[in-house]
Formats: structure tokens, C-alpha cells, sequence
């Protein structure tokens, strides 16, 4: 079996959907939107860190926590790993799903293993990253699989949250220009 290409994996986050949530950022993306937020995640050489992805949505699946986001990188690209990731998440946590991707939903549609990955999400916010966007998403479209997610929960915020551990500190959400300028005068 081919390993999932992971490139990072937080176990408790606030700012990438409603609740408290697992987030699996994916390693690899073959769209590269220009002014991607998380651009150390486009690369799949030998980067990332390789998870069996039943045993890692499992082992979410048994955290308190309200669901699972799936983002990148391309999470489709990973498309069948992703499908298993999240089953196996549900087999252990009713909790909800949301994927962000940069694929259109018609693109999705053209392919039966993407597809088949989206139909195990709640919601979905599909597209390609648009920099010069003014809304939130920039340029995502908001696509709701089932009512599991009130469309109240999934209005966007803009909060982030500053994660480390030993080896990195990185920060997640939906930061402002501001706030990225700050990052990079620091790095």
C-alpha cells in the first residue's frame, strides 16, 4: 500500500472549522495557486511524513474532539488515502468533516475517486486559492454535502492560532495581511 503523504497533524484546533477539531494538513499539490498560504506543503519528493491512513484516522477519531478537517497541500490528490481517512475517523468519532481543496467541484465530479472522497465530507470549500480575492476563502466556493454542519458554523472568522511543539511553530486559520506581514518581518 502507498503511504499517506502528511505534512502536518494538529489534534486540537478552534480555527479550521466548527468545534474543536483534528486537522490533517496533506503533503503534495499539483494545482500551486499562486500566494498559497501553506506553500511548504506543495511538494511531494520525499517530504511529509508517511502515515497509514486508517490507523491515523483512528487514532484522531479516539480524541474529544467535534470532527476532522482535511487540508493541504491537495488533499484530492491523495484522494483514496483521504477517503480512508475519514471513514476511518467516523468509524470511531461521529463527529463532522470539512475538506478545503483547491479542485472546483465540477473538476471533483470528472473523477470517480474524488468524487467518492467527497461524498464522506459534510462540507466542502472547493477551488483554487485566489490571493487578490477580498473575501475570506479567497475565491473557495462553499458546497455543503449534508446538514450535518449549520451553514451558521461555517461562516468565516478571521482568527488563527500559533501551534509549536520541539521541532516548528507554525500558524493556522485565516490571518490578515497584517497579521502575515508581522510573520514574515519575524522569519
Amino acid at each position: 500500500m502507498n503511504r499517506f503523504r502528511v505534512h502536518e497533524v494538529c489534534t486540537y484546533s478552534r480555527v479550521n472549522g466548527p468545534g474543536v477539531r483534528a486537522v490533517v494538513w496533506t503533503q503534495g499539490c499539483s494545482i500551486g495557486c499562486k500566494g498559497c498560504f501553506n506553500p511548504s506543503t506543495h511538494s511531494s519528493e520525499q517530504e511529509g511524513i508517511e502515515y497509514n491512513p486508517i490507523e491515523l484516522g483512528r487514532t484522531l477519531g479516539k480524541l474529544h474532539v467535534d470532527g476532522i478537517t482535511v487540508s493541504g497541500g491537495e488533499p484530492l490528490d491523495q484522494a483514496v488515502h483521504v477517503y480512508d481517512l475519514v471513514r476511518a475517523f467516523r468509524e470511531v468519532n461521529p463527529g463532522t468533516a470539512l475538506l478545503f481543496t483547491g479542485y472546483t467541484i465540477e473538476a471533483i465530479k470528472k473523477s470517480p475517486e474524488k468524487r467518492r472522497t467527497l461524498l464522506q465530507f459534510d462540507a466542502i470549500l472547493a477551488g483554487p486559492y485566489i490571493d487578490a480575492a477580498t473575501e475570506i476563502w479567497k475565491g473557495k466556493r462553499l458546497v455543503k454535502v449534508t446538514d450535518r454542519i449549520p451553514e451558521s458554523a461555517l461562516l468565516p472568522e478571521r482568527r488563527v492560532e500559533v501551534i509549536g511543539n520541539e521541532e516548528s511553530v507554525y500558524m493556522t486559520g485565516f490571518p490578515t495581511k497584517s497579521v502575515l506581514g508581522m510573520v514574515d518581518q519575524h522569519r
